[in-house]
């Protein structure tokens, strides 16, 4: 019997695995065969659902690098997805969230608008070299001053950002709210949504500007030179 909030996985593992046990004392011409098994249409959901995740990440990669004109600027952006996504699980593994088809909903909801604070920012970044360049032309930008534009830069929007991210989570907080069986449903999906866009929230003030002043350097593109 499934108990209320349990894993259904879990369940049906150990059922298949006490009945191999009970085969061995069956008479003779007598076998056990199951007529339904839920656990299919579960890996089915999650294997699917996963794909859809990888789909996502590819599409906003490609999205990034088109708009941004600049690789390891689009590097920077993508990052930020794995991480916030890894710091989802983190708590859901601690809350002992499961993984299924809504928390991973949750997730895919999510990844869109993971990546929009670390676009502003490195956009941002990009005017603030343009314009360092038109004030110095031909002067290299580099050393203690590259640092400076660049902290400039995530200065001036990266509070803004932060406080635009965490709206969005906390947009979420009336599915908290739900009960019965729409509180089971809708929960997990907004835990996982709320954990991975405050993981962005964090990472955009404290990790993107690092990454920036690392990867955003040698020829930027300016906005007009974007064939797009």
């Amino acid at each position: 019997i499934l108990r209320s909030g349990k894993n259904a996985r879990d369940t049906i593992a150990a059922v298949k695995s006490r009945l191999e046990e009970l085969k061995k004392s069956l008479p003779a011409g007598v076998e056990v065969v199951p007529v339904y098994d839920r656990s299919q249409l579960i890996d089915r959901a999650i294997d699917n659902l996963s794909h859809k995740l990888l789909e996502e990440f590819i599409v906003v990669a490609v999205v990034c690098g088109l708009f941004l004109w600049h690789l390891r600027s689009a590097l920077v952006a993508i990052v930020s997805l794995p991480l916030g996504i890894m710091i989802a699980f983190i708590v859901m593994r601690y809350q002992g969230v499961n993984a299924n088809i809504m928390s991973l909903g949750g997730i895919a909801i999510a990844i869109g608008a993971m990546v929009d604070a670390a676009v502003v920012m490195i956009e941002n970044a990009h005017k603030h070299i343009e314009e360092w360049k038109h004030r110095h032309p031909g002067q290299p930008l580099q050393g203690e001053t590259h640092w400076r534009v660049i902290g400039e830069a995530a200065a001036e929007v990266g509070p803004t950002l932060f406080f635009c991210l965490l709206i969005i989570t906390l947009s979420f907080i009336p599915v908290f709210t739900l009960e019965a069986q729409e509180g089971r449903l809708f929960g997990p999906l907004a835990f996982t949504k709320t954990y991975a866009m405050a993981g962005a929230a964090g990472l955009s003030v404290t990790l993107i500007p690092i990454l920036m002043g690392y990867m955003i350097r040698g020829k930027i593109p300016s906005e007009n030179s974007n064939p797009l």
